[in-house]
């Protein structure tokens, strides 16, 4: 991959939202959600962050991660899905370089107490895991790989997202399956990423 430069700029929520690949970029059968992508809207934000990742439980965290609330300026998650499989794409914004790298290694540290912990997720209990490593550059910059295993009722679950922190962004992107498949894994999350990487450079030009 040719190296990309940190990513800069301040865009909104709603200006993040052209940066998720469309769904063409996806292979066949995979298609957007009617609800569309979750975007923390038409400002920047600011204040403490309401998940202290160094605090907060394994279980809030998986519940919330793709959401508002990591003490960013702008984000945006969405999702393309097929049955019992999908890919995650993130975007966390944040005020500052040190603070976008500080909430990829806080995930990465987060994994490292939570090899086993107990969540609710649409009415039913489960048991997870979350483990982290160091992953393949992207675009020059390093990158920590999250796995998330578990059960959901009788369900197995598993999630690969590769984190990078570029400049003032934090970019993640992966698979996940559900009801015992696996986690999709072409394209790869290293694709995924890079290719959102470029398009934030894009979008911060014209933003």
């Amino acid at each position: 991959m040719t190296p990309l430069a940190a990513a800069s700029g301040q865009l909104t929520g709603t200006q993040l939202e052209s940066v998720l690949l469309p769904q063409s970029d996806f292979p066949a059968g995979f298609a957007t959600p009617a609800t569309g992508p979750i975007s923390s809207g038409g400002s920047l934000t600011g204040g403490k962050a309401t998940y202290d990742l160094a605090t907060i439980s394994c279980a809030t965290f998986i519940q919330h991660l793709g959401t508002v609330g990591f003490g960013e300026t702008a984000m945006v998650s969405g999702s393309v899905d097929r049955s019992s499989q999908a890919y995650n794409q993130l975007v966390y914004q944040f005020a500052t370089a040190p603070e976008a790298t500080a909430f990829v290694s806080g995930v990465q540290a987060l994994a490292g107490r939570c090899a086993s912990f107990k969540a609710t997720a649409n009415g039913q209990n489960g048991t997870f895991s979350l483990r982290a490593s160091a992953g393949p550059a992207v675009g020059g910059h390093p990158t920590v790989e999250l796995l998330e295993a578990g059960t959901l009722g009788s369900s197995k679950v598993a999630l690969d997202l590769l984190f990078c922190a570029s400049g003032v962004d934090a970019f993640a992107a992966g698979g996940v399956g559900a009801n015992g498949a696996a986690a999709p894994t072409v394209p790869t999350g290293e694709t995924i990423v890079y290719n959102l990487m470029k398009r934030q450079a894009a979008a911060a030009v014209l933003g």
